[in-house]
Protein backbone atom coordinates (compact mmCIF):
# COMPACT_ATOMS: atom_id res chain seq x y z
CA UNK A 1 0.00 0.00 0.00
CA UNK A 2 1.54 3.50 -0.87
CA UNK A 3 0.13 7.15 -0.42
CA UNK A 4 0.61 9.83 -2.47
CA UNK A 5 0.05 12.80 -2.02
CA UNK A 6 0.59 14.86 -5.79
CA UNK A 7 -1.45 18.37 -4.98
CA UNK A 8 0.56 18.75 -1.70
CA UNK A 9 4.16 19.18 -2.81
CA UNK A 10 5.42 22.21 -3.62
CA UNK A 11 6.91 21.61 -7.30
CA UNK A 12 3.47 20.11 -7.89
CA UNK A 13 2.05 23.27 -6.75
CA UNK A 14 3.99 24.86 -8.76
CA UNK A 15 3.28 23.25 -11.80
CA UNK A 16 -0.30 23.46 -11.60
CA UNK A 17 -0.11 27.10 -10.81
CA UNK A 18 1.73 27.37 -14.15
CA UNK A 19 -0.86 24.94 -15.93
CA UNK A 20 -3.45 27.47 -14.43
CA UNK A 21 -1.94 30.50 -15.71
CA UNK A 22 -1.19 28.44 -19.50
CA UNK A 23 -5.13 28.27 -19.20
CA UNK A 24 -6.09 31.74 -18.22
CA UNK A 25 -3.20 33.15 -21.21
CA UNK A 26 -5.58 30.79 -23.69
CA UNK A 27 -8.78 32.26 -22.51
CA UNK A 28 -7.96 35.68 -22.75
CA UNK A 29 -6.05 35.33 -26.16
CA UNK A 30 -9.32 33.68 -27.35
CA UNK A 31 -11.56 36.78 -26.46
CA UNK A 32 -9.10 38.69 -28.74
CA UNK A 33 -6.54 39.89 -25.97
CA UNK A 34 -2.19 39.57 -26.90
CA UNK A 35 -0.04 38.63 -24.05
CA UNK A 36 2.66 41.34 -23.49
CA UNK A 37 4.34 40.34 -20.82
CA UNK A 38 4.53 36.99 -17.97
CA UNK A 39 6.28 37.13 -14.55
CA UNK A 40 8.28 34.56 -15.53
CA UNK A 41 9.80 36.27 -18.11
CA UNK A 42 9.74 39.84 -16.55
CA UNK A 43 9.45 39.12 -12.63
CA UNK A 44 7.56 41.49 -10.48
CA UNK A 45 4.00 42.06 -9.33
CA UNK A 46 1.92 41.19 -12.40
CA UNK A 47 1.74 37.54 -13.57
CA UNK A 48 0.83 38.58 -16.82
CA UNK A 49 -0.13 41.75 -18.76
CA UNK A 50 -2.56 42.36 -22.11
CA UNK A 51 -3.63 44.32 -24.68
CA UNK A 52 -6.44 44.81 -27.38
CA UNK A 53 -5.21 47.28 -29.55
CA UNK A 54 -7.83 47.10 -31.94
CA UNK A 55 -10.56 48.51 -29.55
CA UNK A 56 -8.72 49.50 -25.98
CA UNK A 57 -5.67 50.99 -27.41
CA UNK A 58 -3.25 51.70 -24.93
CA UNK A 59 -5.08 50.75 -22.45
CA UNK A 60 -3.82 47.35 -20.64
CA UNK A 61 -5.18 44.42 -18.68
CA UNK A 62 -2.58 43.14 -15.71
CA UNK A 63 -3.65 39.78 -14.63
CA UNK A 64 -2.98 38.64 -11.32
CA UNK A 65 -3.75 34.46 -10.86
CA UNK A 66 -4.43 32.59 -7.53
CA UNK A 67 -4.55 29.02 -7.73
CA UNK A 68 -4.36 28.32 -4.28
CA UNK A 69 -7.55 28.96 -1.90
CA UNK A 70 -7.40 32.81 -1.85
CA UNK A 71 -9.90 34.66 1.06
CA UNK A 72 -10.63 37.96 0.22
CA UNK A 73 -9.15 39.52 3.53
CA UNK A 74 -5.72 37.50 3.34
CA UNK A 75 -3.00 39.64 3.88
CA UNK A 76 -0.81 39.10 1.24
CA UNK A 77 -3.95 39.81 -1.24
CA UNK A 78 -4.62 43.05 0.45
CA UNK A 79 -0.94 43.64 -0.11
CA UNK A 80 -1.32 43.37 -3.58
CA UNK A 81 -4.08 45.42 -4.02
CA UNK A 82 -2.70 48.10 -2.43
CA UNK A 83 0.59 48.06 -4.71
CA UNK A 84 -1.66 47.57 -7.77
CA UNK A 85 -3.64 50.55 -6.59
CA UNK A 86 -0.64 52.88 -6.26
CA UNK A 87 0.81 51.45 -9.75
CA UNK A 88 -2.23 52.77 -11.04
CA UNK A 89 -2.39 55.92 -9.43
CA UNK A 90 1.04 56.82 -10.41
CA UNK A 91 -0.01 56.51 -13.99
CA UNK A 92 -1.96 59.58 -15.78
CA UNK A 93 -5.60 58.60 -16.11
CA UNK A 94 -5.52 57.57 -19.93
CA UNK A 95 -2.74 55.44 -19.24
CA UNK A 96 -4.67 53.43 -16.30
CA UNK A 97 -5.06 49.65 -16.63
CA UNK A 98 -7.21 47.01 -15.96
CA UNK A 99 -6.69 44.21 -13.24
CA UNK A 100 -8.31 40.98 -13.81
CA UNK A 101 -7.61 38.27 -11.11
CA UNK A 102 -8.06 34.63 -11.79
CA UNK A 103 -8.80 32.53 -8.68
CA UNK A 104 -9.84 28.64 -8.93
CA UNK A 105 -11.39 28.68 -5.55
CA UNK A 106 -12.44 32.46 -3.90
CA UNK A 107 -13.35 31.43 -0.32
CA UNK A 108 -16.49 32.60 0.95
CA UNK A 109 -17.52 34.25 -2.64
CA UNK A 110 -19.93 36.58 -1.54
CA UNK A 111 -18.29 38.59 0.41
CA UNK A 112 -15.72 38.56 -2.77
CA UNK A 113 -19.27 39.93 -4.70
CA UNK A 114 -19.80 42.80 -2.07
CA UNK A 115 -17.02 44.67 -3.64
CA UNK A 116 -16.55 43.40 -6.83
CA UNK A 117 -20.28 42.61 -8.07
CA UNK A 118 -21.75 45.96 -9.30
CA UNK A 119 -25.25 44.52 -7.85
CA UNK A 120 -24.37 43.32 -4.42
CA UNK A 121 -21.51 46.37 -3.67
CA UNK A 122 -21.82 47.58 -0.16
CA UNK A 123 -20.48 51.11 0.92
CA UNK A 124 -19.42 49.40 4.68
CA UNK A 125 -17.89 46.14 2.57
CA UNK A 126 -16.11 48.63 0.16
CA UNK A 127 -14.98 51.45 3.08
CA UNK A 128 -13.64 48.12 5.44
CA UNK A 129 -12.10 47.05 2.57
CA UNK A 130 -9.85 50.03 1.78
CA UNK A 131 -9.19 50.59 5.86
CA UNK A 132 -7.67 46.64 5.82
CA UNK A 133 -5.42 47.63 2.76
CA UNK A 134 -4.28 50.72 4.51
CA UNK A 135 -4.07 48.47 7.89
CA UNK A 136 -1.78 45.94 6.19
CA UNK A 137 1.65 45.38 8.05
CA UNK A 138 2.77 43.45 4.54
CA UNK A 139 2.90 46.81 2.55
CA UNK A 140 5.81 49.42 3.67
CA UNK A 141 5.04 52.57 6.08
CA UNK A 142 5.49 55.02 3.27
CA UNK A 143 3.08 52.70 0.61
CA UNK A 144 0.71 53.12 3.23
CA UNK A 145 0.84 56.99 4.01
CA UNK A 146 0.48 57.57 0.06
CA UNK A 147 -2.36 55.19 -0.05
CA UNK A 148 -4.35 56.87 2.83
CA UNK A 149 -3.07 60.47 0.86
CA UNK A 150 -5.69 59.60 -1.94
CA UNK A 151 -9.35 60.54 -1.63
CA UNK A 152 -11.91 57.33 -1.18
CA UNK A 153 -13.20 58.03 -4.62
CA UNK A 154 -9.67 57.23 -6.15
CA UNK A 155 -10.12 53.76 -4.98
CA UNK A 156 -13.36 52.99 -5.52
CA UNK A 157 -12.55 54.53 -9.40
CA UNK A 158 -9.70 51.86 -9.30
CA UNK A 159 -12.42 48.70 -7.77
CA UNK A 160 -14.53 49.77 -10.73
CA UNK A 161 -11.72 48.87 -13.15
CA UNK A 162 -10.76 45.85 -11.23
CA UNK A 163 -12.86 42.56 -12.31
CA UNK A 164 -12.86 39.19 -10.70
CA UNK A 165 -13.03 35.79 -12.05
CA UNK A 166 -14.07 32.27 -9.64
CA UNK A 167 -12.86 29.57 -12.11
CA UNK A 168 -11.05 26.18 -12.57
CA UNK A 169 -9.46 24.49 -15.13
CA UNK A 170 -12.21 23.05 -15.99
CA UNK A 171 -14.53 25.85 -16.71
CA UNK A 172 -11.52 27.52 -18.14
CA UNK A 173 -11.58 24.38 -21.04
CA UNK A 174 -15.80 24.93 -21.44
CA UNK A 175 -15.41 28.77 -22.34
CA UNK A 176 -12.34 28.49 -24.15
CA UNK A 177 -13.76 25.86 -26.47
CA UNK A 178 -16.73 27.78 -26.59
CA UNK A 179 -15.07 30.87 -27.69
CA UNK A 180 -13.19 29.18 -30.39
CA UNK A 181 -16.55 28.19 -32.16
CA UNK A 182 -17.87 31.77 -32.11
CA UNK A 183 -15.97 33.93 -33.94
CA UNK A 184 -17.32 37.07 -31.80
CA UNK A 185 -14.08 38.06 -30.84
CA UNK A 186 -12.23 37.69 -34.08
CA UNK A 187 -11.25 41.60 -34.77
CA UNK A 188 -12.95 41.37 -38.70
CA UNK A 189 -15.95 39.76 -37.32
CA UNK A 190 -17.77 43.55 -38.00
CA UNK A 191 -16.59 44.37 -41.12
CA UNK A 192 -17.66 40.67 -42.26
CA UNK A 193 -21.48 41.02 -42.00
CA UNK A 194 -21.67 44.39 -43.41
CA UNK A 195 -18.68 46.54 -45.09
CA UNK A 196 -18.46 49.77 -44.37
CA UNK A 197 -19.07 52.50 -46.86
CA UNK A 198 -16.73 54.66 -48.64
CA UNK A 199 -17.96 57.73 -48.03
CA UNK A 200 -16.95 61.11 -46.37
CA UNK A 201 -19.36 62.10 -43.27
CA UNK A 202 -18.72 64.25 -39.88
CA UNK A 203 -19.99 62.55 -36.67
CA UNK A 204 -20.58 64.25 -33.45
CA UNK A 205 -19.54 62.19 -30.49
CA UNK A 206 -20.46 62.80 -26.94
CA UNK A 207 -17.11 64.50 -26.52
CA UNK A 208 -17.37 68.11 -25.57
CA UNK A 209 -14.17 70.47 -25.47
CA UNK A 210 -14.21 73.13 -22.90
CA UNK A 211 -13.01 76.10 -24.94
CA UNK A 212 -13.69 78.53 -21.50
CA UNK A 213 -12.29 77.83 -18.24
CA UNK A 214 -13.54 79.45 -14.76
CA UNK A 215 -11.42 82.41 -14.26
CA UNK A 216 -10.28 82.10 -10.75
CA UNK A 217 -8.72 79.42 -8.21
CA UNK A 218 -8.64 80.21 -4.32
CA UNK A 219 -5.98 78.21 -2.75
CA UNK A 220 -5.73 78.20 1.26
CA UNK A 221 -4.21 76.14 4.03
CA UNK A 222 -7.01 73.81 6.22
CA UNK A 223 -7.63 74.93 9.30
CA UNK A 224 -5.12 72.76 12.17
CA UNK A 225 -6.47 70.09 13.51
CA UNK A 226 -8.90 69.30 10.73
CA UNK A 227 -8.61 65.99 8.86
CA UNK A 228 -9.14 65.69 5.13
CA UNK A 229 -11.35 62.29 5.58
CA UNK A 230 -13.76 64.38 7.58
CA UNK A 231 -13.96 67.42 5.09
CA UNK A 232 -14.47 65.43 1.90
CA UNK A 233 -17.33 63.47 4.20
CA UNK A 234 -19.27 66.94 4.81
CA UNK A 235 -18.20 68.96 1.59
CA UNK A 236 -21.13 68.69 -1.09
CA UNK A 237 -19.49 67.14 -3.93
CA UNK A 238 -21.62 69.85 -6.31
CA UNK A 239 -19.36 72.76 -4.24
CA UNK A 240 -16.21 73.24 -6.68
CA UNK A 241 -13.66 72.83 -4.09
CA UNK A 242 -10.91 69.97 -3.79
CA UNK A 243 -8.93 69.04 -0.59
CA UNK A 244 -5.36 67.82 -0.74
CA UNK A 245 -1.96 68.03 1.32
CA UNK A 246 -3.71 70.01 3.66
CA UNK A 247 -4.96 72.91 1.12
CA UNK A 248 -8.16 73.39 -0.02
CA UNK A 249 -8.48 74.89 -3.45
CA UNK A 250 -12.08 76.36 -4.46
CA UNK A 251 -13.32 78.05 -7.41
CA UNK A 252 -15.58 79.97 -4.95
CA UNK A 253 -14.54 83.04 -2.85
CA UNK A 254 -14.32 82.60 0.99
CA UNK A 255 -17.24 84.63 1.30
CA UNK A 256 -19.22 82.51 -1.13
CA UNK A 257 -18.62 79.03 0.38
CA UNK A 258 -21.46 76.82 1.74
CA UNK A 259 -20.48 76.74 5.58
CA UNK A 260 -19.24 72.45 5.23
CA UNK A 261 -16.63 74.13 2.85
CA UNK A 262 -15.85 77.40 5.06
CA UNK A 263 -15.19 75.25 8.14
CA UNK A 264 -12.24 73.62 6.82
CA UNK A 265 -10.22 76.65 5.57
CA UNK A 266 -7.95 79.24 7.02
CA UNK A 267 -9.62 82.70 5.66
CA UNK A 268 -6.32 84.21 5.90
CA UNK A 269 -4.42 82.34 4.20
CA UNK A 270 -6.59 82.39 0.37
CA UNK A 271 -4.99 83.67 -2.03
CA UNK A 272 -6.21 84.20 -5.84
CA UNK A 273 -4.55 82.94 -8.84
CA UNK A 274 -5.33 82.12 -12.86
CA UNK A 275 -7.32 78.90 -12.59
CA UNK A 276 -5.50 77.94 -16.01
CA UNK A 277 -2.26 79.02 -15.50
CA UNK A 278 -2.54 76.92 -12.22
CA UNK A 279 -4.04 73.49 -14.28
CA UNK A 280 -1.06 73.97 -17.05
CA UNK A 281 1.51 74.08 -14.63
CA UNK A 282 1.29 70.45 -12.96
CA UNK A 283 -0.04 67.09 -14.15
CA UNK A 284 -1.32 67.00 -10.51
CA UNK A 285 -3.13 70.60 -10.60
CA UNK A 286 -4.45 69.42 -13.85
CA UNK A 287 -6.34 66.30 -11.61
CA UNK A 288 -8.00 68.62 -9.72
CA UNK A 289 -8.88 71.36 -11.98
CA UNK A 290 -10.53 68.10 -13.54
CA UNK A 291 -12.72 67.61 -10.54
CA UNK A 292 -13.18 71.20 -9.75
CA UNK A 293 -14.82 71.81 -13.46
CA UNK A 294 -16.90 68.62 -13.04
CA UNK A 295 -18.37 70.06 -9.71
CA UNK A 296 -19.40 72.93 -11.67
CA UNK A 297 -21.19 70.98 -14.23
CA UNK A 298 -22.82 69.39 -11.61
CA UNK A 299 -24.10 72.51 -9.79
CA UNK A 300 -25.37 74.12 -13.08
CA UNK A 301 -27.32 70.66 -13.29
CA UNK A 302 -29.10 71.45 -9.74
CA UNK A 303 -29.45 74.77 -10.66
CA UNK A 304 -31.45 73.21 -13.68
CA UNK A 305 -33.62 71.38 -10.90
CA UNK A 306 -31.66 68.08 -11.24
CA UNK A 307 -30.91 65.81 -8.34
CA UNK A 308 -27.02 65.03 -8.51
CA UNK A 309 -25.30 61.68 -7.64
CA UNK A 310 -22.18 59.89 -6.74
CA UNK A 311 -22.57 56.29 -6.58
CA UNK A 312 -19.83 54.25 -7.26
CA UNK A 313 -17.82 57.29 -8.51
CA UNK A 314 -20.36 57.59 -11.29
CA UNK A 315 -21.58 61.33 -11.37
CA UNK A 316 -25.37 61.85 -12.19
CA UNK A 317 -27.71 64.24 -13.14
CA UNK A 318 -31.40 63.50 -12.99
CA UNK A 319 -34.65 65.14 -12.65
CA UNK A 320 -36.91 64.16 -9.89
CA UNK A 321 -40.89 63.61 -10.03
CA UNK A 322 -42.41 65.89 -8.66
CA UNK A 323 -46.26 65.53 -9.14
CA UNK A 324 -47.33 62.30 -7.67
CA UNK A 325 -50.61 62.68 -10.19
CA UNK A 326 -48.74 63.08 -12.92
CA UNK A 327 -47.41 59.77 -15.40
CA UNK A 328 -45.04 61.61 -16.99
CA UNK A 329 -42.59 64.77 -16.85
CA UNK A 330 -41.14 66.84 -19.21
CA UNK A 331 -38.53 69.29 -19.76
CA UNK A 332 -37.33 71.30 -23.43
CA UNK A 333 -40.54 68.92 -25.18
CA UNK A 334 -39.02 65.36 -23.73
CA UNK A 335 -39.77 63.46 -21.32
CA UNK A 336 -37.24 62.85 -18.26
CA UNK A 337 -39.53 60.67 -15.69
CA UNK A 338 -42.47 58.48 -15.97
CA UNK A 339 -44.56 57.01 -13.34
CA UNK A 340 -45.32 53.01 -13.56
CA UNK A 341 -48.13 51.99 -10.73
CA UNK A 342 -49.83 49.55 -12.01
CA UNK A 343 -47.33 46.47 -10.45
CA UNK A 344 -47.53 45.53 -6.71
CA UNK A 345 -44.16 47.76 -6.68
CA UNK A 346 -44.63 50.64 -8.22
CA UNK A 347 -41.59 53.04 -9.43
CA UNK A 348 -40.38 55.90 -11.45
CA UNK A 349 -38.28 55.79 -14.29
CA UNK A 350 -35.72 58.44 -14.35
CA UNK A 351 -33.66 59.29 -17.57
CA UNK A 352 -30.41 60.74 -16.32
CA UNK A 353 -27.00 61.69 -18.01
CA UNK A 354 -23.55 60.62 -16.54
CA UNK A 355 -21.25 63.21 -16.37
CA UNK A 356 -17.17 63.01 -16.75
CA UNK A 357 -14.04 65.14 -17.85
CA UNK A 358 -11.15 63.75 -19.07
CA UNK A 359 -7.86 65.39 -19.71
CA UNK A 360 -5.68 65.49 -22.42
CA UNK A 361 -2.15 67.67 -22.76
CA UNK A 362 -3.42 70.24 -20.44
CA UNK A 363 -7.08 70.50 -22.33
CA UNK A 364 -10.60 69.22 -20.78
CA UNK A 365 -13.30 67.40 -22.12
CA UNK A 366 -16.81 67.15 -20.95
CA UNK A 367 -18.35 63.34 -21.70
CA UNK A 368 -22.34 63.29 -21.51
CA UNK A 369 -23.84 59.31 -20.90
CA UNK A 370 -27.07 58.77 -20.83
CA UNK A 371 -28.85 56.13 -18.62
CA UNK A 372 -31.61 55.11 -16.72
CA UNK A 373 -32.33 55.41 -13.02
CA UNK A 374 -35.24 54.10 -11.04
CA UNK A 375 -36.37 55.26 -7.52
CA UNK A 376 -39.48 54.20 -4.92
CA UNK A 377 -40.73 57.92 -5.12
CA UNK A 378 -39.50 59.86 -7.68
CA UNK A 379 -36.83 62.07 -5.96
CA UNK A 380 -33.85 60.40 -3.72
CA UNK A 381 -34.79 56.78 -2.99
CA UNK A 382 -32.95 54.99 -5.97
CA UNK A 383 -33.66 51.38 -6.47
CA UNK A 384 -30.74 49.38 -6.87
CA UNK A 385 -29.01 45.93 -6.64
CA UNK A 386 -30.95 42.62 -7.44
CA UNK A 387 -34.19 45.20 -7.11
CA UNK A 388 -32.93 46.87 -10.04
CA UNK A 389 -31.81 44.44 -11.98
CA UNK A 390 -35.01 42.80 -14.26
CA UNK A 391 -35.91 47.01 -14.40
CA UNK A 392 -32.96 47.52 -16.34
CA UNK A 393 -33.44 44.17 -18.14
CA UNK A 394 -36.97 45.56 -19.14
CA UNK A 395 -36.26 48.48 -20.12
CA UNK A 396 -33.01 47.56 -21.85
CA UNK A 397 -33.74 43.99 -23.88
CA UNK A 398 -30.67 44.89 -25.84
CA UNK A 399 -26.88 45.07 -24.69
CA UNK A 400 -26.68 46.96 -27.98
CA UNK A 401 -26.86 51.00 -27.56
CA UNK A 402 -28.62 52.84 -30.20
CA UNK A 403 -26.58 55.31 -31.92
CA UNK A 404 -29.98 57.56 -33.25
CA UNK A 405 -31.62 57.90 -29.66
CA UNK A 406 -28.09 58.46 -27.81
CA UNK A 407 -27.40 61.12 -29.82
CA UNK A 408 -30.91 62.28 -29.46
CA UNK A 409 -30.46 62.29 -25.27
CA UNK A 410 -27.51 64.12 -25.41
CA UNK A 411 -29.00 66.68 -27.00
CA UNK A 412 -31.63 67.02 -24.96
CA UNK A 413 -29.13 67.14 -22.12
CA UNK A 414 -26.78 69.57 -23.65
CA UNK A 415 -30.37 72.26 -24.08
CA UNK A 416 -31.09 71.54 -20.85
CA UNK A 417 -27.47 72.51 -19.29
CA UNK A 418 -27.86 75.22 -21.50
CA UNK A 419 -24.12 74.57 -22.88
CA UNK A 420 -23.38 76.10 -26.83
CA UNK A 421 -24.12 79.85 -25.31
CA UNK A 422 -21.76 82.18 -24.14
CA UNK A 423 -20.69 81.50 -20.48
CA UNK A 424 -22.77 83.26 -17.81
CA UNK A 425 -20.46 83.94 -15.17
CA UNK A 426 -16.53 83.68 -14.36
CA UNK A 427 -17.18 80.62 -12.94
CA UNK A 428 -19.16 78.69 -15.73
CA UNK A 429 -17.90 77.32 -18.79
CA UNK A 430 -17.86 77.37 -22.19
CA UNK A 431 -17.72 74.66 -24.47
CA UNK A 432 -17.88 73.24 -28.35
CA UNK A 433 -19.07 69.77 -29.37
CA UNK A 434 -16.29 67.44 -30.99
CA UNK A 435 -16.77 66.52 -34.61
CA UNK A 436 -15.05 63.80 -36.39
CA UNK A 437 -14.90 63.99 -40.40
CA UNK A 438 -14.00 59.73 -41.22
CA UNK A 439 -13.95 58.65 -44.89
CA UNK A 440 -16.05 55.40 -44.17
CA UNK A 441 -19.28 54.78 -42.43
CA UNK A 442 -21.84 51.89 -41.61
CA UNK A 443 -24.68 51.52 -43.72
CA UNK A 444 -27.62 53.72 -43.15
CA UNK A 445 -30.17 51.06 -43.38
CA UNK A 446 -30.77 47.36 -43.99
CA UNK A 447 -31.25 48.13 -47.81
CA UNK A 448 -27.86 49.66 -48.47
CA UNK A 449 -26.35 46.57 -46.17
CA UNK A 450 -28.07 44.57 -47.91
CA UNK A 451 -26.85 46.05 -51.65
CA UNK A 452 -23.48 46.26 -50.51
CA UNK A 453 -23.07 42.32 -49.37
CA UNK A 454 -24.79 41.97 -53.00
CA UNK A 455 -21.90 43.65 -54.85
CA UNK A 456 -19.44 42.34 -52.59
CA UNK A 457 -20.51 38.60 -53.43
CA UNK A 458 -20.75 39.72 -57.52
CA UNK A 459 -16.81 41.15 -57.17
CA UNK A 460 -15.70 37.54 -55.43
CA UNK A 461 -17.76 35.30 -58.44
CA UNK A 462 -16.40 37.48 -61.60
Amino acid sequence: MALTNLLGEREALAKNSEIYGEKVQEYMEAMGFYITETSPTHGGLVDQKYELPEIRGDREVWVELKWTDQRRHGKKFLEEMGKYFLHYMDRPPEKRFDVAIFGRNLENFNEWRKIFDVTKQTDDAIQEFYDRVCENDKLSDDHRRKIKSYPMDDFEEFLSDTHVYQADYDSLLMKIAEFEKDDRFKPDFFQREAEPITDRSELTTNLIEITEHPETLYIGDQVEGATQQVAFKLRPFTVPTWFKSNKVYSLLPPEKMPKAVKQFIAPDTVEETGFRSWVEADQGNADIGKRLIRAVVLSKGEDRGCIAINYRSNYHLYFPHEDPEAEVREEEGRQVTRYFGDGESPFFRHHSIRIGILEYSGQYFLTLKPAILFTSNGKKNRITGEQAKPLHDRFSPSRHGNNRKTRSRINHWWKILDYGNPKQDELDIGTEPVMLEVNKRPPRDTDERDDTMQNKWLEEFQ
